[in-house]
């Protein structure tokens, strides 16, 4: 403490005016910013009222995820509007009343998702089974309808028995990669559980 009491006496003064100093550029700031916004205030006070709606920041809070299928940024592709197409075909002839959306995954799959009001199920279909519908293959076309009628009648209907079986992607895949050399062997096993 002996070291401080030569360097106090002399710098004593100089520090108090610096402390001074802070607090009062201090007290100037806070006199300042409490000026700007009491005119901030002001202003806002004496601005004409907006005309027109106030924006929403949430324009769909109060809408369920089938109310907003109507949305204006819904352009369908060609492909797209295909698909769309023939699933409004298969909901009239099932009585459906539904609203339809047609969207794709990252694999460019279509996937369908179809709304009552109530419930919004998602169905998937095969993009290699599009594609060979809209090149005119009947087969696959009437393919997809006959999927697409077993899960609709089977979720919006409740004819659980119409709904087709499941296979996953694999078995599938396994399927028609079938070697040509063991077409016997092949017959011989019996379906996998699930597999058509």
């Amino acid at each position: 403490m002996e070291f401080l009491k030569p360097f106090l006496r002399y710098w004593s003064l100089t520090l108090a005016v610096f402390v001074f100093y802070v607090f009062m550029f201090l007290a100037a700031i806070v006199d300042v910013a409490l000026e700007v916004r009491e005119e901030i205030r002001k202003r806002r006070a004496a601005a004409k009222p907006r005309t027109g709606p106030a924006l929403d920041p949430n324009p769909l809070k109060e809408k369920t995820v089938a109310q907003t299928f109507s949305s204006p940024g819904q352009q369908l592709d060609p492909m797209r509007q295909w698909v769309r197409d023939h699933v409004a075909v298969v909901l009239e002839e099932l009585g459906i009343r539904g609203q339809i959306l047609v969207l794709e995954d990252s694999k460019h799959h279509p996937f369908i998702q179809v709304s009552d009001g109530t419930r919004l199920r998602t169905y998937r279909i095969p993009r290699e089974a599009v594609e060979a519908g809209r090149g005119g293959d009947m087969g696959k076309i009437e393919a997809i309808k006959t999927d697409l009628r077993g899960h609709l009648a089977a979720d919006f209907l409740g004819q659980e028995e119409r709904r087709p079986p499941v296979t996953t992607e694999l078995a599938r895949e396994a399927a028609s990669k079938a070697s040509p050399a063991r077409p016997a062997a092949a017959a011989a096993m019996p379906p996998a559980e699930g597999s058509p």
